[in-house]
Order: C-alpha cells, then structure tokens, then sequence
C-alpha cells in the first residue's frame, strides 16, 4: 500500500536532542523512511513563540510540491473487511446538526471541533446522549440557536430530544463532556469546557439540570478542552481535571495563508500562546477548589487536549496522562495526593523519535493480555497515532509506527479501544478529519473529510482494515467518539461528533450471536470509594482465557463514555471477576453468567463483601 508521507533525517540538536527534519513530501512505499545519527532527548516547545504573520508555506501544513497526494477520503478498498456498523442517526430520531464556527475568517476553535458524552439521565439503565455544540464567530451573548442537546435513549434505536425540559438550554462555544457523580447522589452530573466560562450541570434527580458552575468555584474563563471527573486523593468524593488550550481571541486573531488570494488557513497552534491545566478538589457539599499548585499540575503551560484519568502503574492511586499539541505529553503518577510529571522518563511524553506531536485523544486498554495499560495517543497529518506498550516498572515503549500502520495521511482525534467483534482482543477505532476544508485553494495537501481508521487486533498485532456500512463510504469530519451499548445487545456501539453536520450513531454488527451471548456487562458502583469508581481495574478469567479492563476516566478527545465495563472472553464457561478498587483493595467474584448484565455493588464497611446484582433480560 502507497501511503503519501514526509521522509526526513534524524541529526542530533543542541543539547543532544533528537531533531527530525521533514523533507519534501513525495509518495513512498509504507513506512516512515528515517537515517538515524543519534537520538537522546526529545525535543520541546515549551517557550511562548511570539506570534506572527504567516505566509504561505510557512505555517505546519506541508506544501505539496509535485503530483497530488493519493485520495484519503476512502480507506483501501483491497484492505481486509473485518466489522460491520449500521449507521442509525436518521432514524433514532437524533435532529442535531452541530456548528463548528469554521468559516473563512477561520476562528481557531473552530479548527478542534466539539465532543459527545453517554449519560443515563433517568438512570433506567439506558445509555442517554450529550451532545457538545459551537457557535459561529464573533460569538454573540444572546445567541439561542446553537446550544448544546441531550438525548434520551427510549429503547430500541429510539432517542427523544429533552433538551428543554432539562433546563440545558445555553449559548456559546462548548468544547468536551465529562461525566461524574460530584455530590454523591447517584445521578450522574457533567461538566461543559468551552471557550468562555465552563459549566457544571448538577443533576436534580428529575431529569433535569442546574448550572452551578459559579457556586462550585468552577467557572473558568480559560479555554477549556479534555476533562475527568474521577476521585484523586481516595476520600470517595469526586475531583475534577481540565485541559485548557490556549490563548486565543476574536480581535488578536492572525491572518494566516495568503492575503493576494485572500485565502485564510488555520493558524499553526505554535501561535496559540498555551495555559495552565487545572485541578479541582470536591468537599461533595457543594464547592471545588482549585489545588492544581498544591498537587504538582501548576507546573507547565501546554496546549492540553485530552486527559486520561487511571491507575496506570498500579499501586493503587489514580493518575493522569495528558495529550499536548506540538508540546510533551504528560504523565502525572499520583505520589499520594502530589502528582510528579514523569512523561520523559518513562518514554509516554515523546513518539519513538523523542518528537513532540500534536497530541488530541487518547485510550487505554490491555492489548497484547498481560494485564498492563497500554495507551494510544492520536495525532496529526504525517505523524503517526501513538502506541505506548506498558513495560511494567513505570515504563512505555513507543511503537505506533509499527502498530498501527496507515494512519500519517490523516488527522486524528477521538480514540478508542474496544472489543468489536468480541473475540477477546482489543480493537481500535480513530475519527479524522482535517482541520481544514480549502487547502485546494493553496494547493496544499491534505483532504478536509477523511475515513475513520479501524485496527483489528490479532493476537497483539493491529491491521488495518475496511468495514461493512454505509459510514464508511464517504470521508467525514470526525472529532469527538464515545462508546456505549446502545442498545443492550452486550456489545460496543459508537457515537461520533462531526464537523457542521449530524453525530453519528454506529449499531456495532461485527460479533456473531454465539459472542454475544458469552459477553459479560458489568456495572461498578462505589461506596467507599466515588460511586463512579473511575480507575477500577477488572480481571477476568474463564477456563484459559484471561483479560483486563481498566475503567478511564476522560479518554478520547474531548467526549465521554459509558463508564460500565463489557466483559469478552473466549470459551463458554462463567467467568470469575476480580476488581481491585481504586482505593487499592481486591474482591473476587466466581462463576458469573455469561449473556448476563451485572451490577457490583461495593460495601459500604471494609470487612463485609460486595453484593452482585444480575439483572433481568
């Protein structure tokens, strides 16, 4: 397969830094062609550049001299077919068209896109849908036309828009979803980043909403992107982790491409002067505060995208991983309530060229079955998704080059790993799309709607391959990606935010009947611990087979997934289930059902068990 792609050289910078310098864009055989002299540590971006005016050319979009790039609107069609999915948009009764605010003005945060989150708003079991919104620019305060949607899932591919009646009726830019139980009620809440003032709506219990933003102490002006609500200090009350941006106006902003043609692009993120993360401790009786100086986060300014809350190397404590554009990717183990950056050392802030990229979603899984978190980081056009395999001892092999082959010509955003065919391997699944929709006017490379990538893992080893279903027919613009079993069959559906038009809800048809009746859903609530229990580890094992899940918080870009667990696992026999908390304790349950839904319930007293729950079909 001919994939379009820069080749460059490796030569050692100043201070024994790895540099790669890209080449002229010509189309190779697979494969990134690379002479390697010496390669130390990575390379970084994070001195402030002064911004300036670009021409054309000099921004990071590579020129492309010479024949056009081969089409990258459709995936190969000599690729493999491996999955299948109905697209149900239409008729699940979902009328949303989303507003990106790109125009030929070009206001940056219409680049990114908006995300999506799975909520159960009635709590009946059914995952209901969030849909984050723009709005175009200069944005206007009384602008009612473009706020965000909630969906009710009814039941069989039926969804009812209670937007209204919710009380979510906002205006302005909203970025990503995250979801949680902040005051401990067991309704689920969820928080809104923007550009603007981010919002927290609180669930009443009635399906419907209050913003109290304000009241918390977490209505942030900053420009907001990924977000995790997960408890980080172990007290059983839930925290919250932002991403913000950069800093970027309406008024400042730059003229970028050419002013003869008056054509403008998208800005290089280079001249986006990046912002702080922020961290928020909850008390549960109604305010946050922000502790991100306390904690060890107040220690960089970078462009965050996406954040992934987990248990990561394991003893017991959750931490963060955070995808940067074009700076370092972070990597904060929690010390016991201080977190310490330690991305460089463990291999997770560079690719395997000790490159920064421009990091946007991540995904967490156990791919090759060792009962370690693997991670995968998306990233832009002629840089490859990121693959970090975990070595145990707090270290990660880069390996995306090699593990998911295919991907440079696109533009990565939402990510996810799951099980699609339920085979008891781990797949992959990446929305694209690129961030500009007139590169032709530049003749500049690069196709505005792009096919999703899809890898089937084989024993640890990804393809990439084509599916079956009319999504995969055209290119798309896709950004935001959650996963949720819509429609209770025990396998993962997918929910896709694309760019000025409707989501797509994808009905997963990829497992044949005698794989789904062996899945296992599994439905973790805390007690002692936050009753979301993000950063849960489930093992699981059935006569040989053995497989591990490890429940995220935040993940892909800037969307949030159901936060139940589908089990699958090869062979027919029940399934023992052993969770380790995220307070660092383990239970074991024996022999559950297989073609089953459970609920694991954690006890409220250390000395008693867990009550397991098996729900009617």
């Amino acid at each position: 397969m001919n994939t379009d792609t820069a080749t460059g050289s490796v030569s050692l910078g100043p201070g024994g830094a790895c540099c790669l310098q890209r080449l002229p864009n010509r189309t190779i055989s697979w494969g990134l062609i690379l002479t390697v002299t010496l390669c130390g540590c990575g390379q970084s971006e994070d001195v402030n550049q002064e911004p300036v005016e670009v021409a054309v050319g000099s921004d990071d979009v590579q020129a492309a001299p010479g024949p056009a790039p081969q089409s990258a609107s459709v995936v190969d069609a000599s690729l493999p077919q491996a999955f299948s999915f109905q697209l149900m948009t239409a008729t699940a009764g979902i009328d949303f068209v989303q507003t990106s605010g790109n125009s030929p003005d070009k206001a940056f945060p219409g680049a990114n896109g908006t995300g999506c989150g799975v909520v159960d708003v009635d709590q009946d079991g059914r995952p209901d849908l969030l849909f984050a919104n723009g709005c175009d620019f200069p944005i206007q305060a009384e602008e009612k036309d473009s706020h965000d949607r909630l969906y009710r899932n009814l039941g069989g591919w039926r969804f009812q828009d209670v937007t209204q009646v919710s009380g979510l009726m906002n205006s302005g830019y909203s970025c990503g979803v995250a979801t949680g139980d902040l005051n401990s009620d067991g309704f689920t809440d969820f928080y809104l980043t923007r550009y603007g003032v981010n919002q927290l709506w609180l669930s009443l219990g009635d399906g419907t909403y209050e913003e109290v933003s304000e009241p918390w102490g977490v209505d942030d002006d900053r420009w907001g992107t990924g977000a995790a609500i997960f408890d980080y200090d172990g007290d059983g009350t839930e925290d919250l982790y932002v991403c913000n941006y950069g800093e970027w106006t309406w008024e400042t902003s730059l003229f970028c491409g050419d002013k003869e043609k008056n054509v403008r692009i998208y800005c290089s993120p280079s001249h986006v002067p990046p912002q702080q993360d922020v961290l928020y401790r909850g008390d549960g009786a109604g305010s946050m505060s922000d502790v991100s100086e306390a904690a060890g986060i107040a220690i960089h300014e970078r462009r965050g995208q996406g954040v992934l809350a987990a248990d990561l190397n394991e003893d017991g404590r959750i931490d963060l991983y955070v995808a940067n554009d074009i700076h370092p990717n972070s990597l904060y183990l929690n010390q016991g309530g201080r977190f310490e950056d330690v991305g460089e050392s463990t291999g997770t802030a560079f690719d395997h060229l000790g490159q920064s990229q421009a990091g946007m979603g991540l995904a967490i899984a156990d791919i090759n079955l060792d009962q370690r978190p693997d991670l995968l980081v998306t990233n832009y056009q002629n840089e490859h998704n990121a693959m970090y395999l975990s070595l145990g001892d707090d270290a990660w092999l880069e390996t995306g080059v090699q593990a998911l082959p295919g991907a440079l010509p696109w533009v990565g955003w939402g990510a996810v790993f799951a099980d699609f065919d339920l085979d008891g391997q781990t797949d992959v699944f990446v929305t694209n799309g690129h961030t500009d929709d007139n590169l032709a006017d530049l003749s500049k490379e690069g196709e505005y709607l792009q096919p999703p990538g899809v890898w089937q893992n084989l024993g640890g080893r990804f393809r990439l391959v084509r599916c079956e279903g009319d999504y995969f027919s055209a290119g798309r613009a896709g950004r935001g990606l959650a996963t949720a079993d819509l429609d209770g069959d025990l396998d993962e559906d997918l929910v896709i935010s694309q760019q000025d038009a409707a989501p797509a809800l994808l009905q997963n048809e990829s497992a044949a009947p005698n794989r789904t009746a062996s899945a296992l859903h599994l439905h973790l609530i805390g007690t002692r611990s936050s009753r979301n229990v993000r950063g849960t580890r489930v093992t699981c094992t059935s006569e040989d087979a053995t497989g591990t899940w490890f429940t995220a918080a935040g993940g892909s870009y800037a969307s949030a997934s159901d936060v139940r667990v589908l089990v699958s696992l090869a062979g027919e026999q029940p399934i023992t289930v052993s969770v380790r908390w995220p307070s660092g304790e383990e239970e074991t349950f024996e022999t559950l059902q297989r073609g089953t839904r459970a609920i694991v319930v954690q006890s409220s007293q250390a000395t008693a068990s867990s009550r397991v729950y098996v729900l009617p079909d």
